[in-house]
């Protein structure tokens, strides 16, 4: 079996495995939590469920953008996916509020009691669940190149973190420090409101066809450059629709080839990119035999430079 196909099952098994992890993680945390009377566990447990409902927006949206184009969607459906993204971290930021509203009343009233150590360990199992879950969801998202699985992996990455918070407040409430516990669940909303902010952000510029990251343009470019008959490079447009991306390209060719060479050459340079590069959706490659253009490219390209595969 080809490793595409295995990350492409992956992927459709990790959200599930991720849902079921949070759902028993937020129900031990929560369970734990009040027994314990520990704030920040509870606002830990929280930010699992926050998971689950992040965890549900993937499930949808990634099935929803592995739709074929259609009649209606003719650039596909993988906007989706930064949709749902969007709108999980909305909901974040409620929970934040929340959150940082209850511990921060806890702190200024004061703290008698610190939790109990069941709350210390149940942080522990926290911190290590979460880590297996999110090294499960970066592998499977990066492989497949999807915003809404590296998105899910973030948040099981800082779950992992605000256990450590946790675990850290729970221990020191205990040894006399009894407000910690509750700066603890401060620290975990301000935590679960800088990702929904940051992932936010970067979902939003998705849905708004944010271009290519400039390192990537280089390298469809370097690969281009490649074939002798191009002298040059006109224009790279690139954008991303949820994983995959659409690539517009205008090369420069000598003035002494026909337009039937011409497109010969497109047709191959459009036929190579898309073997070469698995995540671009489409590509358009149109050419020009300009002699002007010809001169100013052949400085601002530079020199041919051979892409291996590990680069790419």
């Amino acid at each position: 079996m080809a490793i595409a196909e295995k990350c492409v099952k992956c992927g459709k098994m990790v959200p599930w495995m991720v849902l079921l992890g949070n759902s028993t993680m937020t129900i031990f945390q929560l369970y734990v939590g009040y027994l314990s009377q520990s704030k920040g566990l509870i606002a830990d447990g929280y930010h699992s469920g926050t998971d689950i409902l992040c965890t549900l927006m993937v499930i949808i949206t990634v099935g929803f953008s592995g739709r074929k184009n259609d009649k209606n969607h003719p650039w596909g459906h993988g906007k989706a996916e930064s949709f749902g993204a969007l709108l999980a971290y909305m909901t974040l930021l409620c929970i934040a509020g929340m959150i940082l509203f209850d511990a921060t009343e806890a702190i200024i009233k004061g703290v008698v009691r610190p939790p109990h150590w069941a709350a210390f360990f149940a942080a522990l199992v926290a911190i290590i669940s979460n880590y297996i879950l999110s090294s499960y969801g970066f592998c499977a998202g990066k492989k497949l190149n999807s915003p809404a699985l590296i998105a899910n992996a973030n948040e099981n990455r800082s779950d992992m973190l605000s256990s450590v918070a946790v675990c850290i407040g729970v221990f020191l409430a205990n040894l006399g420090f009894t407000r910690l516990d509750a700066m603890a669940a401060v620290l975990v909303g301000l935590m679960i409101g800088k990702s929904g902010i940051i992932l936010g952000l970067q979902a939003l510029r998705n849905l708004l066809d944010e271009s290519l990251p400039e390192s990537k343009k280089k390298l469809i470019a370097d690969f281009v450059m490649q074939y002798r008959e191009v002298k040059g490079i006109s224009y790279i447009n690139a954008r991303s629709v949820g994983p995959q991306a659409w690539i517009d390209i205008e090369i420069i060719l000598d003035q002494k080839k026909s337009v039937k060479e011409g497109h010969a050459i497109a047709r191959e340079i459009r036929q190579a990119l898309m073997r070469r590069f698995m995540h671009i959706r489409e590509v358009t490659v149109s050419f020009t035999c300009k002699e002007d253009l010809v001169e100013k490219k052949k400085t601002a390209t530079g020199r041919r430079v051979r892409v291996t595969e590990q680069e790419a």
